[in-house]
């Protein structure tokens, strides 16, 4: 394995011999992340917006954050519900234990996960951390998301899983 870029993400450019014939690929190795499907008392769902400075815009996303820190994914979250919504551990009224969901973020380039949580929080008023890059949270009814997605507001992969999943489970 050849080591070609190494920073937040690293890049390398790997070889395998298959029935005789080597085959390069690259490699990125992400790190991990956990998002949250965060909803309220009232059954909606929290987004931040934040800028993306490799997009040049801001962005509806649901919560989340990246397994850096050496605590685990679930701690990840309930940290980053703090530093992001201004939710503390005392408004969350239940999270799930494990993730909901767990999947590849590149599939095909990468071996860095995604781990879902679902988290229902009492009604707050939400204000992130001022050092943090997030510029608004707020809670969206079901039919709102749908609105934002229908029009290409939100378009970031991790927040359209989110939303399908819990618009699935609401209908079961």
């Amino acid at each position: 394995m050849k080591t070609l870029y190494e920073g937040f993400v690293n890049i390398y450019e790997c070889e395998r011999d298959r029935n005789g014939k080597v085959e390069t690929y690259t490699k990125v190795q992400l790190r991990g992340a956990s998002a949250g499907i965060v909803i309220n008392e009232n059954g909606e769902m929290a987004l931040v917006k934040q800028y993306r400075p490799i997009l040049g815009r801001n962005t509806l996303e649901v919560p989340c954050g990246t397994l850096d820190k050496g605590i685990s994914k679930k701690d990840i979250i309930i940290e980053e519900l703090e530093e992001e919504c201004g939710i503390t551990r005392d408004n969350i009224i239940t999270i799930t234990n494990e993730p909901i969901l767990t999947y590849n973020i590149i599939e095909n380039m990468s071996d860095g996960e995604m781990h879902i949580f679902f988290i229902k929080v009492k009604n707050v008023i939400c204000n992130p951390k001022a050092e943090d890059d997030v510029e608004e949270v707020k809670f969206y009814s079901l039919e709102e998301i749908e609105n934002l997605i229908k029009n290409r507001v939100i378009t970031d992969p991790k927040t359209l899983i989110c939303f399908y999943l819990y618009k699935d489970m609401i209908s079961c």
